[in-house]
């Protein structure tokens, strides 16, 4: 059988061809995805920002003009996250049809468009088109790319790859609060201190869109799209092994079974069904992932960080530096997981951050309520900050993009993955577009909403969210369809992993066995 030719940059194969894959394309995305979220907050205060665009004036407004002009601030800010809702329901149509590396670089191309707009905007339409524009682009890629990255990695790799992304957002958010500190005390009005930082997304989705296609298409598409002998040389260049080895064809058989079997669901729609796959189930958990990643008090933070620092009594240059290091520690707290994943797996992840942020936000309450009685509360809510961001990038800052994708099956990874990924965007807009009108309102009242919120996450994934890790993404599939229920589906999970991995030590044994008789047989020659 002659199989076809795979071409991949420097002729790299395995792991060392996914890490290229991770610098070249993944990080690079997500790092803009981070900017951009938190880029535009912090140039509104900028002279040359509100004089040109006075819509969004809140500077040197009061009264009722000042309230009027929050408003539309924060839509100005929130139209990127509408945008990226847009981007990411779009992958539910075109995301299986286009594959994923074509589908990244539509996403890109788009983003540098909006990008330019962006940085070129004069007049408020063409502001608004051009954060729509890039918001588009980001979402179709923030869909897109963790379902490639979790379909061309080793089952035991496959959560430190994914949870790069989460780094790489942190990384962007902070890097964003770093320049727009550090441009503010430039002296002067000059158009150039903001322009010139908002091209930084531009060329970054053009470094994506120039080496997305010199890298493999997902094994897992190809084969959902019936090419086998395409899908084998794929799966051999990602895992660095020989197309017609024993692990290529058992890996290639458990996933043109899979498929097989989901053959007979196959409209889009059985994604909001339950059947024997459980579809319902599967989207709502991914769903939930994404609703806890903004609606647990990050996005407050990402957004609104020296804002909060001002409401707990804290002065406004203070709590502009103070924003920036939350930021970056928010980054490199996102390493946390990397180091964790595989020993700790999901669900511990998910239940130590959503415990941790709970109490920190019900903490960060009592220290807002207290700070006209003693500056001291505000100290302390300082610190509570801190752990907040501390823990929440222990499960919702890249592992949730990692358990998306994988308790979803191929057929339906890329739809499903357009509308979790959509749910954290929305979640997102909304943040962005209601908190200045709750701190207005609410107050310190308005952490309790936060605390109550992340509450609910450590009762929800002990009940309802299976552990993954251990466990293939053909594994995890069948996981679901043998489940009699719900409720039992993080039991059966518990135990399929303690058989797959006495399996793969006895699988290992064996290999070494069999190279250990190699040896003895090469000596006796």
């Amino acid at each position: 059988m002659t199989l076809p030719a795979v071409h991949t940059p420097f002729r790299l194969r395995g792991e060392p061809l996914q890490h290229l894959m991770l610098f070249a394309v993944v990080i690079p995305n997500f790092v803009a995805m981070g900017f951009a979220q938190s880029f535009f907050g912090g140039i509104v205060s900028y002279k040359s920002v509100y004089t040109l665009f006075e819509q969004v004036n809140t500077t040197t407004t009061t009264g009722s003009l000042k309230a009027h002009n929050s408003l539309i601030q924060g839509t100005v800010n929130a139209c990127l996250n509408l945008g990226a809702v847009i981007g990411c329901l779009s992958c539910m149509f075109v995301g299986n049809r286009l594959g994923r590396r074509k589908t990244v670089v539509i996403g890109a191309a788009i983003e540098i468009v909006g990008t330019i707009l962006f940085a070129s905007a004069f007049a408020y339409a063409q502001l608004i088109i051009g954060r729509l524009l890039l918001g588009i682009g980001l979402g179709i890629m923030s869909a897109t790319l963790p379902t490639w990255q979790a379909e061309t990695s080793r089952t035991h790799k496959r959560g430190h790859h994914v949870i790069i992304d989460g780094i790489a957002i942190g990384s962007g958010i902070a890097l964003a609060s770093w320049i727009n500190l550090g441009f503010s005390f430039i002296s002067g009005d000059m158009q150039w201190k903001w322009r010139i930082p908002a091209m930084t997304t531009g060329v970054l989705g053009l470094m994506v869109l120039c080496f997305t296609l010199l890298f493999p298409e997902s094994p897992r598409w190809l084969a959902l799209k019936g090419d086998n002998d395409k899908a084998r040389v794929m799966l051999a260049a990602v895992l660095g092994e020989e197309p017609e080895s024993d692990h290529i064809n058992r890996v290639l058989a458990n996933i043109i079974h899979t498929n097989d079997e989901a053959a007979d669901s196959a409209p889009i729609t059985a994604i909001f069904t339950m059947g024997k796959e459980k579809m319902l189930y599967r989207i709502l958990l991914a769903c939930s992932v994404q609703w806890y990643s903004q609606m647990a008090g990050s996005g407050l933070i990402t957004y609104y960080s020296s804002q909060l620092f001002t409401t707990i009594g804290l002065s406004s240059e203070l709590s502009k530096i103070l924003a920036a290091c939350v930021l970056t520690f928010k980054a490199i707290c996102a390493t946390i997981p990397f180091a964790t994943i595989e020993m700790a797996g999901r669900r511990r992840l998910f239940m130590l951050s959503g415990a941790g942020m709970a109490l920190c936000m019900f903490c960060l309450t009592i220290c807002a309520s207290q700070v006209s009685r003693t500056v001291d509360a505000g100290y302390a809510g300082v610190v509570f900050v801190f752990l907040f961001v501390a823990f929440y990038p222990i499960g919702y800052l890249g592992v949730n993009f990692l358990f998306c994708q994988e308790i979803i099956t191929t057929r339906y990874r890329a739809p499903a993955a357009g509308v979790s990924t959509s749910v954290h965007w929305f979640t997102s807009y909304v943040v962005s577009l209601t908190t200045p009108l709750g701190f207005t309102a609410l107050g310190w009242k308005y952490y309790l909403i936060w605390g109550a919120s992340a509450a609910t996450i450590v009762p929800a994934v002990f009940f309802f969210y299976p552990e993954t890790t251990d466990l293939s993404i053909e594994e995890i599939d069948q996981v679901f369809v043998d489940a009699p229920n719900v409720l039992s589906t993080p039991r059966l999970a518990e135990q399929r992993r303690k058989e797959a991995k006495t399996r793969r030590r006895r699988v290992s044994a064996v290999e070494q066995f069999d190279e250990s008789q190699k040896q003895d047989v090469q000596e006796l020659e």
